[in-house]
């Protein structure tokens, strides 16, 4: 990084901090979704009709996991170093909310859509700083 960009971070503003720990916290909730979803059939009854949803639930909850897991890992190296690449991809979160919530119609999928916009959008004069050539003096 050039030296202005990181005496930049160095003096960023309070608010601008909480991108990463939103973006972090709602991986690991999804983690957390992720493993209960493909835990064994606990929440399943034991009726004939749920036998064959098992292995549906044990894929979604694996790919969510991995999904999840590769989302912490990006707010905590690249996010946090105000990699623009990260910031780009880590719009696959709020998409995520909004794709389940697509699925299944529940306010809260939506507040978790928009929270993590939040997250993505408070750092944003950091990954996107203004041009110094671009100031009228």
């Amino acid at each position: 990084m050039i030296r202005e960009d990181m005496a930049g971070i160095a003096n960023e503003g309070g608010y601008e901090r909480y991108g990463w720990l939103i973006l972090s916290a709602n991986a690991i909730l999804g983690i957390f979704a992720a493993v209960l979803t493909s835990s064994p059939s606990l929440f399943l009854s034991p009726s004939p009709h749920f036998g064959s949803a098992y292995p549906i639930l044990g894929a979604l909850g694996t790919a969510l996991a991995g999904f999840n897991i590769l989302a912490l890992v990006m707010t905590l190296i690249p996010y946090k170093r105000y990699e623009r690449w990260a910031w780009y991809a880590l719009w696959m979160l709020p998409l995520q909310w909004l794709w389940q919530f697509v699925f299944l119609p529940d306010l809260a999928y939506l507040m978790l859509a928009l929270l993590t916009t939040v997250g993505l959008l408070l750092p944003y004069r950091m990954f996107f700083p203004q041009e110094e050539s671009a100031r009228v003096e």
